[in-house]
């Protein structure tokens, strides 16, 4: 089965409501298709007669070796999905060698995370109007092993879904955020937290995230190479190039046309990774030619996730790496450092 397999069996296997809230994206959903179409857009110009009959995969983001670029993007609410919501993107990510970013909303409490051997693991914050609870959740995922913290920057509103209002889907229930509670929120409860959210935050913000945190903080939400810039000047570590998968401000650039000015506008200061719209190896080299160190995918493995818990993650996982080697080979790429800017040919 490839990845676009995983997309049709996780609609038949799913009921409506579940499937546009993975699947769907803010307003009419047209970033969610323009991801996708910018990155088939950029043109392959291969190299030939490269001796690539052995390729290396291994690349190393934030000073930490990867065994691969392809990272597991930061999703909450996996329950919706499927019952081994608790492990099964952890464990599918250990089993594909891939590192995993843990959303602030996941299934999991760090105390489960820590316990996990093998797992590489980042911690995505959403910031919360209490500045002591977003240092507690920093703090505590750090002793739990989380090497960065990615601060996620575009959620000043959240964005209105289409699909959602049509299915009547809503995120409800009493059920306990875990990582909320295990740090001792008194009503860590869903809603509560949902509405402690803070929506605004600022530079400063990301400047007390920068204080508090003793492992890198890499910014995700960045679409404009002045945000990336000043991201850097206040101390992050690097930026996410993301539209949160087209789910919240419906004709946001796309991240493939975003990526170059952010890359141009950073000038090697920091690390740039990239996420929405990623589908296929083909994507991934792309990403890297043009400057990314890696890239992170989402509904995919929640694809995998939905069909067949943890193993069908590690599955889509591996296709995707397999893929990315097979597409390396076609490019005449033998390293992950010769995926150059000259391989690929932008829309003009």
């Amino acid at each position: 089965m490839d990845i676009e397999g995983f997309a049709t069996a996780f609609a038949i296997f799913e009921s409506e409501g579940v499937e546009g809230y993975v699947n769907g994206g803010a307003g009419q959903g047209l970033t969610v298709v323009r991801n996708r179409e910018a990155w088939d857009a950029i043109e392959v110009r291969p190299r030939s007669l490269a001796g690539v009959g052995s390729r290396d995969l291994t690349t190393t983001v934030l000073g930490k070796p990867e065994n691969h670029p392809i990272m597991v993007a930061p999703v909450g609410f996996q329950g919706y999905v499927h019952a081994d919501s608790e492990h099964g993107l952890v464990e599918g990510a250990v089993a594909a060698g891939a590192r995993y970013c843990h959303s602030t909303f996941g299934a999991s409490g760090f105390a489960e995370l820590e316990q996990v051997e093998g797992l590489r693991w980042w911690f995505q914050l959403y910031c919360f109007a209490d500045a002591g609870l977003n240092r507690s959740l920093i703090e505590r995922a750090i002793e739990a092993g989380a090497d960065a913290i990615v601060m996620t920057v575009d959620l000043a509103a959240l964005g209105h879904r289409d699909r959602d209002a049509h299915t009547g889907f809503t995120l409800r229930g009493n059920r306990p955020v875990a990582c909320v509670a295990e740090v001792g929120l008194a009503d860590p409860r869903l809603a509560p937290v949902w509405a402690s959210l803070d929506h605004d935050i600022s530079w400063a913000t990301l400047e007390q995230t920068v204080a508090t945190s003793t492992v890198p903080v890499l910014v995700k939400g960045v679409l404009r190479g002045d945000d990336a810039s000043t991201a850097i000047d206040l101390g992050a570590g690097g930026v996410i190039v993301s539209n949160h998968g087209g789910r919240q401000l419906d004709t946001a650039i796309p991240t493939a046309r975003a990526l170059v000015d952010v890359v141009e506008a950073m000038g090697g200061r920091g690390e740039v990774l990239v996420d929405s719209g990623i589908r296929s190896g083909n994507d991934v080299a792309k990403a890297l030619g043009l400057g990314a160190s890696a890239v992170l995918v989402g509904r995919p493995v929640l694809w995998g996730l939905g069909v067949g818990g943890h193993v069908g993650v590690a599955q889509v996982l591996d296709l995707l790496v397999q893929d990315f080697d097979r597409s390396m080979a076609l490019m005449g790429a033998s390293s992950v450092g010769q995926l150059t800017r000259d391989l690929f040919v932008l829309p003009k």
